[in-house]
């Protein structure tokens, strides 16, 4: 493994771990047994190696969605399977990485939120439409089903709501993605549901 995808993987776990406000770039060289100067080489300053990390997590969120998408397999699966791709990322980040983004780096928490908006307009539509056609959502206008998931996920999955109420992250999407698949499923939506998350357990 190469020095920078080194250091930004390791930076990456530890900031979602202990958060990175409170790290130093000291911390980090000391730590990864490698001088500073070879962390300046890739990361000019903490703020960069922070943005770096972002950008690392959206790409390979991005790539992870889009191999969901292009599975063979029904919507309601789809979006379990989304629902997995965000509990396993969001089980690493700890309530020092949340506070950090909100207090230290708005921008950045304005990046990762205009991503996953941006991504989800591109493609939970297309779900949707694949769930009505296969007869397992209900004939809904799509715009507004996106608006009312999308808004729905994003006053959820913010550092605010996590950090003010008593739910996990895992807890407050889970129950959500469920209120509002409810919501939506036909009689045959909902046994392909129930039958889905048998198969997982």
């Amino acid at each position: 493994m190469e020095d920078k995808d080194k250091i930004l993987l390791f930076a990456r776990e530890k900031f979602f771990r202990e958060g990175f406000y409170k790290t130093s770039m000291d911390e980090l060289a000391r730590e990864l047994k490698m001088s500073k100067k070879t962390i300046y080489k890739y990361f000019p300053s903490k703020e960069k190696l922070v943005e770096n990390v972002v950008d690392n997590l959206l790409e390979e969120t991005s790539g992870k969605i889009k191999s969901v998408l292009e599975k063979n397999v029904d919507a309601v699966s789809k979006i379990l399977d989304l629902l997995g791709i965000l509990s396993n990322i969001f089980l690493k980040i700890s309530d020092k990485w949340l506070k950090d983004m909100q207090y230290n780096t708005p921008h950045l928490w304005a990046k990762i939120d205009a991503f996953r908006t941006r991504t989800m307009y591109m493609n939970i539509g297309k779900i949707f439409e694949q769930g009505k056609a296969e007869g397992l959502f209900e004939e809904r206008p799509v715009e507004l089903l996106m608006v009312i998931f999308i808004s729905s996920m994003r006053a959820i999955v913010s550092p605010e709501f996590l950090l003010n109420h008593k739910f996990s992250f895992n807890e407050a999407v889970e129950q959500a993605f469920q209120i509002l698949l409810n919501g939506i499923l036909t009689n045959k939506g909902a046994n392909t549901l129930k039958n889905s998350i048998k198969q997982d357990k």
